[in-house]
């Protein structure tokens, strides 16, 4: 399943660079970029540690490296791609979160940010060890990112009735993106709730 999953990630960020058509204006790095961060970079971090992740067969430490690393890839890619929209529309004197897709995505970026900085006392949790256990602090960064996640795909599928996409995209990809953000937020989710047993098998 991650290997269909990862092809259609992969599939749908090429699809992506087509239909935006990258360097034609400044917008056109927005939605790119967001689809790299958050459809594909963001998707592989939190499949890093499963048997289907890209540091698969590796030393939990290198993993959690590759996770830092990949989320940490992922942030910058928001950013520029923040950026991006950002600087569009001050250009076009324009103003800014005017729709749900907006909206959810503003709360998407802080709890991206937040969840990146907060992952620093993960990967270092003595500075916590008085205030929380390992696991404790684990299961609350495993929420957090789950919710970050959750949020990010709610944005990403928002997009997809946007005047942009809605213009730009073939209709066999608005179903295709729909299919796949949905299914990637349900085995998400799946995948916490049973890894911290709030179901039994």
């Amino acid at each position: 399943m991650s290997y269909i999953l990862r092809t259609g990630g992969l599939f749908f960020v090429l699809s992506v660079a087509y239909v935006a058509n990258p360097g034609s204006t400044l917008f056109s790095f927005h939605p790119l970029l967001m689809t790299i961060a958050f459809t594909g970079l963001m998707t592989e971090a939190l499949f890093m540690f499963s048997k289907y992740g890209l540091a698969a067969g590796g030393l939990h430490s290198t993993k959690v490296t590759a996770h830092w690393a990949v989320l940490v890839s992922a942030g910058v890619a928001h950013a520029l791609a923040y950026a991006a929209i950002y600087i569009t529309k001050e250009n076009n004197n324009k103003p800014h979160i005017t729709s749900w897709h907006g909206t959810f995505g503003l709360a998407a970026s802080v709890l991206l940010w937040v969840q990146l900085s907060a992952g620093a006392f993960v990967k270092y949790p003595k500075y916590l060890k008085t205030f929380m256990s390992l696991k404790t602090l684990k299961a609350c960064h495993g929420l957090s990112g789950t919710v970050t996640y959750t949020f990010g795909m709610l944005t990403m599928l928002l997009s997809f009735w946007s005047v942009w996409f809605q213009n730009n995209a073939p209709e066999i990809l608005f179903y295709f993106a729909l299919s796949l953000h949905l299914l990637l937020i349900f085995i998400v989710c799946w995948r916490f709730i049973k890894k911290y047993g709030l179901v039994t098998s």
